[in-house]
């Protein structure tokens, strides 16, 4: 309990002493027959003002000794015999801390068995999304028996839909995690080359579909991160790039270094973010003036990715200009304390 925190709770009497004082100041002052007694008056001051310094002292240590014993109740359940509040008062405390806790486990339970649920239900979409793998599968072999391979884009268009049908269900399940994702870190030197690739491989048809240029350049790096996270994230980040950027257009991937930091940079020349919304794009839910014209976007793929990178000790950063280019890049620092993760 700060001296600062009691001055507040007392403040008014402080201001009545200082009155009184200004008072009585006052009248001896400017009454002509009282000015004599000057010395006094300061004399009177002084005792005033150190009487009321002794009892503001007192007042002090009664006032932590209420609130120690107080604090000591709600936080650590110590009761006192010779307490100095009512009995009564503490079985008020008792009965609202129990009915809040009582809440509190009731919610921890909902969020439970609906984190659970999302989670089954995640892992069991996964195979209608395997059968329509395979079914894609089969249509490209009918375009190429009927050598329709070069005329028609149907195996292209299911195959796009289905690779981001996985990402969103991906997404859903790094968000259910995301409240207790600290527990699932691995941290380990990974190879931002390799991870790259990877990513890149996977999506192979949403590059070649819409004619994308890509650009790899100095990405053999290693950082202590987690892979399964990192990958996550910079798959979120060439995602957006591919929905904002025209057909034909180019995506740069590449990493640079110094003695602080390695920053890893994705840009795009695509349409980029509008300058008001720049400050807003990892707020939780926000789509932006983009979001809302091109794409059905759900504004938690930034919003998540931040966060998670904030647990990481990484950042990320965006720099872009409308109607050019939009550069995001993951900064991982090189003095980072996993120790604290």
């Amino acid at each position: 309990m700060s001296i600062f925190r009691y001055l507040k709770e007392v403040k008014i009497y402080l201001f009545l002493v200082i009155s009184i004082l200004i008072i009585l100041n006052l009248n001896v002052v400017l009454d002509l027959s009282l000015s004599k007694i000057l010395n006094s008056l300061i004399y009177i001051n002084t005792l005033i003002v150190i009487t009321c310094i002794v009892f503001f002292i007192l007042g002090y240590l009664e006032y932590k000794k209420k609130y120690n014993e107080l604090y000591n109740h709600v936080n650590n359940n110590i009761k006192k015999e010779n307490s100095l509040f009512n009995p009564y008062f503490y079985d008020v405390i008792d009965t609202k801390l129990d009915s809040y806790e009582n809440n509190i486990q009731n919610l921890k339970y909902e969020l439970q068995e609906i984190n659970d649920y999302m989670t089954n239900w995640i892992h069991q979409v996964k195979i209608p999304i395997a059968v329509l793998e395979i079914i894609s599968q089969r249509v490209k072999e009918l375009e190429n028996q009927n050598n329709l391979h070069n005329e028609s884009n149907l195996y292209k268009e299911i195959n796009i839909e289905l690779k981001r049908i996985e990402s969103l269900v991906g997404q859903a399940l790094y968000i259910s995690r995301s409240g207790n994702y600290s527990s699932d870190f691995l941290i380990e030197e990974v190879n931002l080359e390799k991870v790259i690739k990877e990513i890149v491989r996977r999506n192979k048809h949403l590059f070649i579909y819409n004619k994308i240029d890509l650009k790899l350049e100095n990405l053999d790096i290693n950082v202590l991160t987690d892979k399964k996270w990192i990958t996550h994230i910079v798959e979120q980040i060439i995602d957006n790039s591919c929905k904002y950027i025209e057909k034909s257009g180019q995506i740069e991937i590449y990493a640079t270094k110094n003695e602080k930091s390695i920053k890893l940079h994705i840009k795009d020349n695509g349409i980029g973010i509008a300058p008001q919304d720049i400050e807003r794009v990892f707020d939780k839910g926000f789509t932006g003036e983009n979001g809302r014209k091109k794409t059905k976007s759900t504004g938690m793929g930034l919003y998540i990715s931040k966060k998670i990178l904030s647990k990481l000790s990484h950042s990320i950063d965006v720099f872009s200009t409308q109607g050019e280019f939009c550069d995001i890049y993951i900064t991982f620092y090189n003095l980072s304390d996993y120790f604290t993760l």
